[in-house]
């Protein structure tokens, strides 16, 4: 087992070589507040949801040694596709029911006290957006059931090609106050705290690039 964790990192450390020089020029993006990623380890890291860039940026940017996403079961369909995504850390979930495999394998990960990236929303932002749908109870489950903070980021805007972008990470939000609880509506309590420290987040990341643009006119 210590082998194969091994040679997946090893896989994950290659991959993310060979991508990163594409990935930096076809989707150049701003990391801000990187120093709030690196305070913690493990941890749920959630996100606003677009396209596959969604993952590969932060692959490149803040996950150097391994990484481990929760991906869409029907993704892994393909056999060279399932077995890809497998090694290099992408768990599989099924969406809309009780899929006790990848519960197990995310527990895993946390309780290893490493870094897990979720999308909340549950699926992707097709129209390009920055407003969110409501979030999926899962990872406020997670960062409860593994007694672990949450990373919250957000984009500023839907990637294009070589259109700049910001990837802001906010302070990590903690909820202890729910960890020893069980009960479903502590779930949904914390599920609305996470998705309204996200909407302040948004505020914040409008009001950086607002400036941000504004002082280079």
């Amino acid at each position: 087992m210590k082998k194969e964790k091994k040679d997946k990192m090893l896989f994950y450390r290659l991959v993310r070589c060979l991508f990163k020089p594409f990935v930096n020029i076809f989707w150049p993006t701003k990391v801000v507040g990187k120093e709030n990623f690196d305070s913690v380890e493990g941890a749920v890291v959630i996100c606003n949801h677009y396209s596959v860039a969604d993952t590969l940026i932060p692959a490149v940017k803040l996950y150097k040694k391994e990484l481990h996403v929760l991906a869409k079961a029907e993704a892994f369909e393909s056999k060279i596709g399932g077995w890809f995504l497998r090694k290099v850390g992408a768990i599989p979930v099924r969406r809309g029911e009780a899929d006790f495999n990848a519960v197990k394998q995310v527990l895993a990960v946390l309780k290893a006290n490493k870094k897990l990236q979720i999308y909340p929303e549950g699926t992707r932002n097709k129209e390009g957006t920055t407003e969110m749908r409501q979030f999926k109870r899962g990872a406020a489950t997670f960062a409860i059931k593994a007694k672990k903070p949450i990373v919250p980021m957000l984009y500023y805007r839907m990637h294009k090609p070589f259109r700049r972008n910001w990837l802001y990470i906010g302070k990590p939000i903690f909820l202890d106050e729910f960890f020893d609880s069980r009960a479903t509506e502590d779930y949904d309590k914390a599920t609305e705290i996470v998705y309204e420290r996200m909407i302040d987040l948004r505020r914040e990341l409008d009001e950086y690039v607002e400036k941000l643009i504004g002082a280079k006119k």
